[in-house]
């Protein structure tokens, strides 16, 4: 009886020593996995990960049709969504770009293109992409900076309340301080992301 309880106990260990050994082996293979595909990578190639350039055809194309930078659209989808185009915020802005559906039922109109879409199909990222860009490019045509259109991007007209404040600009065309922190920390981003997309691109 104790000899046999004794060989039970034996196969347990086997059986405890070999599901060790199998789980040891698997994080070994994924460490060498995870270092032969980084190894040979340089620098460059690994800052393109976290500097992806998704949707490079609906981005290029937006790009030509309202005369912005391949990079500043990368930049802002890069900081609103990180590419995801079923973002949503706690707000409700929406997609790629974030936008808000108000914005867009506005947008929709200037363009005279009022009830052809839904806010759903901001979830597309055509539609998302391309009024994005047109919304950059108003704010781009309406405060002539680039400064200045994405602070409206994030913060919309209360740009102009602090164009006219000494406190906030010195010319009444550039801001040098940005009242809002999250409007702040927003310029900086995007324009970070933009000057590491030009640099790697």
């Amino acid at each position: 009886m104790a000899q046999r309880y004794r060989r039970k106990k034996r196969r347990k260990s086997r059986a405890g020593l070999v599901v060790l050994i199998a789980a040891v082996t698997v994080a070994v293979v994924g460490a060498v996995v995870f270092v032969v595909n980084c190894y040979g990578k340089t620098e460059t190639d690994l800052r393109k990960l976290n500097y992806p350039r998704e949707y490079s055809d609906l981005v290029s194309k937006a790009a030509k049709d309202y005369n912005l930078s391949e990079s500043l659209i990368y930049a802002v989808i890069r900081t609103e969504s990180n590419f995801h185009p079923n973002a949503e915020s706690a707000v409700g802005a929406r997609g790629l770009m974030q936008l808000m559906p108000s914005s867009f039922e506005w947008l929709t109109g200037l363009r005279g293109e009022t009830g052809r879409y839904t806010a759903d199909d901001l979830f597309t990222p055509s539609v998302n992409i391309d009024y994005g860009s047109y919304l950059l490019r108003y704010f781009y045509d309406y405060y002539g900076t680039e400064q200045c259109a994405v602070a409206a991007y994030n913060a919309g007209f209360v740009v102009s309340e602090w164009l006219e404040n000494p406190a906030c600009s010195t010319d009444g065309k550039t801001l040098t301080n940005i009242p809002y922190p999250e409007t702040a920390a927003y310029v900086v981003r995007v324009e970070e992301a933009k000057a590491a997309y030009e640099e790697i691109y």
